[in-house]
């Protein structure tokens, strides 16, 4: 995959919403569901982004977060975005456990 280009106004919002509102919300999920990503949506400006975020650990209900940004897009036109998947930045990685 290619990096999601983002700009540092971009970078800085979403960082903030995802140490204000998404990691927050994505904990409360995994505490039911550690095995599974949480997503979450976020306009910033005229761009629409989703975060992608998981458990490094999945066997770890502490273990560090991993957060994924992807552009979304309204292909059809209708107000029901994708999100495209071919292009990524990671705005937090975790310690992978193999």
């Amino acid at each position: 995959m290619s990096e999601l280009i983002l700009t540092d106004y971009e970078k800085g919002y979403l960082t903030a919403i995802y140490d204000e509102r998404a990691s927050v919300e994505a904990k409360a999920e995994f505490e039911e569901s550690p095995d599974q990503n949480f997503w979450y949506c976020q306009v910033v400006g005229d761009r629409t982004f989703d975060l992608g975020i998981w458990l490094s650990d999945e066997d770890d209900i502490d273990s560090e977060q991993v957060c994924v940004v992807h552009e979304c897009h309204d292909y059809r036109g209708d107000g029901s975005y994708s999100t495209d998947v071919s292009f990524q930045y990671y705005l937090k990685e975790g310690n992978y456990v193999t």
